[in-house]
């Protein structure tokens, strides 16, 4: 990523809101609304500046756009925590506890990436050993799987780390049932058992969890440096950025948090997350946690270049008016990378050309 994109407003904003706001002139604010739709991010630029006295000089276009933006997010929250307690009536009554992930747990659980949190579905977890309990219960109260291929079907329930995607026949909505973080079949092997002995309550919900501040970092920097999408991987580093701003204040936390991304054997996507929110959202990361990140998580100087280019110009794809051909060409190689780190060759290589005979007999 260039000097030029650093300073675009959206980053600008999302490092600083006050400072940027009071420095913003109207075609900043312009590309500050645009990068962030497409980002993802325009209802978390609208709940961190809500009630702000700053938008009372604004121009009444902009408030406009961000009191409409602040509106979806307040509602979405608010489908969210309905949706969380309609999973719970279906999970607890046959004694199934769950974990919230990702965005729900953010939402549910008031983390500091809640406000202006959008989601498009609901992640949860459960144990391997209940999972097919769960999968019927939910079932009985009208979630069903979305993919009905075999190939698709064994794909999930073989390799992947979850069952196939669901969604409720009434509502429409979304649901993701995991039983780990990472696939099986994935290159690093985080233990789910003591993702589970960390876990934190939910309040209200009896059977509801969700991750230790430590795995709630580590989850979502595995997420996202190991997905091969990062067009929309700027959401996922501004939900760390707003973790570690907030839980780095806690005495000893990131020794804890390095140790911990040792110990789950995530020391690599721990080291991207510092490395890439330090660079282009200032998050504060002290100098000895970064060193620490460094001398577990970091690779050779070689690939360590490698991986700033493709990783920068993915992540700043939305900042881009036009992709270009270099970003769409980081975009591919990062890509095959997932792919490759989600699953050995031998059934890396089947399955890609299993999927690109489906997709040209399906045109």
């Amino acid at each position: 990523m260039t000097d030029a994109m650093r300073q675009r407003a959206l980053l600008r904003f999302l490092r600083a809101p006050e400072k940027a706001t009071q420095e913003f002139d109207v075609q900043d604010w312009d590309d500050l609304l645009r990068c962030a739709r497409r980002a993802n991010l325009l209802s978390r630029v609208a709940c961190l500046m809500h009630g702000s006295p700053a938008m009372e000089v604004w121009p009444e276009r902009l408030k406009l756009h961000l009191r409409s933006a602040w509106r979806v997010a307040k509602n979405s929250d608010r489908l969210v925590h309905l949706e969380v307690d309609r999973i719970h009536q279906a999970l607890s009554s046959q004694g199934i506890a769950f974990a919230l992930l990702k965005g729900a747990a953010y939402i549910v659980g008031r983390l500091p990436p809640g406000p202006g949190r959008m989601l498009s579905d609901i992640d949860i977890m459960v144990s391997r050993e209940r999972l097919e309990e769960a999968e019927r219960a939910l079932v009985q109260h009208g979630w069903m799987t979305t993919k009905l291929d075999a190939y698709d079907q064994r794909y999930y329930r073989a390799w992947m780390h979850e069952l196939p995607p669901m969604r409720h026949l009434d509502r429409g909505t979304s649901l993701d049932v995991h039983h780990t973080i990472l696939p099986p079949t994935a290159q690093l092997k985080p233990d789910v058992n003591k993702l589970w002995q960390g876990m934190l309550d939910v309040p209200g919900f009896s059977a509801c969890k969700m991750l230790g501040q430590a795995d709630l970092v580590l989850h979502s920097a595995c997420h996202l440096f190991h997905d091969g999408e990062l067009e929309q991987g700027l959401r996922d580093l501004v939900d760390m950025d707003a973790m570690l701003r907030v839980f780095g204040q806690q005495p000893g936390f990131w020794a804890r948090l390095v140790a911990r991304g040792q110990e789950m054997d995530l020391a690599r996507p721990l080291y991207y997350a510092l490395r890439y929110g330090a660079r282009l959202l200032e998050t504060p990361v002290p100098p000895q946690a970064m060193q620490q990140a460094v001398l577990a998580g970091q690779p050779n100087r070689a690939m360590s270049a490698v991986m700033d280019f493709l990783i920068e110009r993915s992540l700043g794809s939305v900042l881009e008016h036009e992709v270009s051909l270099t970003t769409q060409v980081c975009q591919f190689f990062i890509y095959v990378r997932s792919h490759y780190l989600r699953m050995p060759l031998r059934l890396l290589l089947p399955h890609l050309l299993r999927k690109q005979f489906a997709r040209d007999s399906s045109g």
